[in-house]
């Protein structure tokens, strides 16, 4: 609609090279990275579909770039790359496992203009070592100190499982020590290296649980938040639009997309489903024409449930959660039901 404001985001994986080896990773095969001139061409590319829409739909934008990896500190050009973005009017955050943020690092990201740093926590020390490495732990929270001692905004993500389930409220309260701005959660996707770790998926009745206990922990020092399209549903208080078009939920190919180090363009990395390649496509054009998107923005492509509930415009559920769940039954099908959803009942046979 004319005058509505867009936060569309990019969340580009500079790299898939990591210092780490986490057990819940989604990463299977490394590909070659893009250089840096290959990575102007997309952010130009990029660029052109914003300008675009701006001028085309009288659309009031808000661009921006989540670069993350692997380990986005491993590329050398890593700065070369943000002065870039930022040069083109793109805001800039960053996503790292924090153990690679040294003084001058984190000095470099403040001269950036980098936004925010998210920095990956998935519990306590022994919980979160258990599933990233021994001394990842001291090491991820020497990078925030560094971050803050430099003014940077950071902030921790924490990856739900049954393995970190009970280790929020030590989470939060460390968050709120250490001077952070928010903690944030997303789901374990079973897919990668993830799928080891099948058996300790939520249950939806003690994600629910969870999700309807989180706002206890918020206060004025720090913000207790998931994009978790089912944490939107849990908390939602306004009254649901009647409508057959996104307008909020599962970003996934509504509201951004996510950019691999080899160029390829997928809804969301989670869901490992490339549509094109940066580096040959028109973006604006894949962005309309792409089958995969299209469904993705349509209600009556999505099925087992999901597209007859009154929140689909709101939430759709996780569609890489929806996705990992099919493939672990031989299925392809990103538009099924989420079945961490509080309302999916599972097919019987018989």
């Amino acid at each position: 609609m004319e005058g509505t404001p867009y936060n569309f985001f990019v969340q580009w994986h500079l790299t898939e090279r990591c210092n780490l080896r986490c057990r819940h990773c989604y990463q299977q095969v490394a590909p070659e990275d893009l250089d840096l001139s290959e990575i102007r061409q997309g952010v130009d590319n990029i660029k052109n579909a914003t300008e675009g829409w701006a001028a085309s739909y009288a659309v009031e934008m808000s661009p921006s770039f989540h670069f993350t990896g692997g380990e986005p500190v491993l590329r050398t050009d890593l700065f070369d790359i943000l002065d870039y973005v930022r040069s083109q009017g793109f805001s800039i955050s960053l996503m790292s496992n924090g153990t690679l943020i040294k003084p001058e690092v984190a000095r470099r990201i403040r001269d950036a203009g980098v936004q925010d740093v998210q920095v990956s926590l998935d519990g306590l020390e022994a919980v979160h070592d258990s599933i990233r490495g021994k001394g990842s732990f001291k090491r991820a929270l020497r990078g925030i100190e560094n971050l803050l001692a430099e003014g940077v905004d950071a902030n921790v993500n924490l990856t739900l499982s049954k393995l970190n389930a009970e280790q929020i409220e030590g989470l939060v309260n460390l968050a709120k020590e250490m001077g952070l701005s928010a903690v944030s959660f997303s789901r374990l996707v079973p897919c990668g290296r993830g799928e080891e770790l099948g058996s300790q998926i939520l249950t939806p009745v003690e994600l629910a649980r969870i999700y309807n206990n989180l706002s206890e922990f918020t206060d004025s020092k720090v913000s207790v938040i998931s994009r978790d399209p089912l944490m939107t549903v849990a908390r939602l208080k306004e009254e649901i639009p009647d409508v057959d078009f996104p307008v909020g939920g599962c970003a996934a190919g509504v509201f951004g997309v996510t950019v691999t180090a080899d160029g390829s363009i997928m809804p969301c990395r989670r869901m490992d489903l490339s549509i094109g390649n940066i580096r040959d496509v028109s973006f604006r054009e894949l962005w309309i024409e792409s089958p995969v998107l299209q469904q993705l923005r349509n209600r009556q492509s999505y099925h087992g449930g999901c597209q007859s509930c009154r929140y689909w415009a709101v939430c759709r559920g996780c569609r890489a959660v929806a996705l990992a769940f099919a493939r672990s039954i031989g299925e392809e099908d990103y538009l099924g039901p989420d079945p961490q959803c509080p309302s999916y009942e599972p097919r019987t046979t018989g």
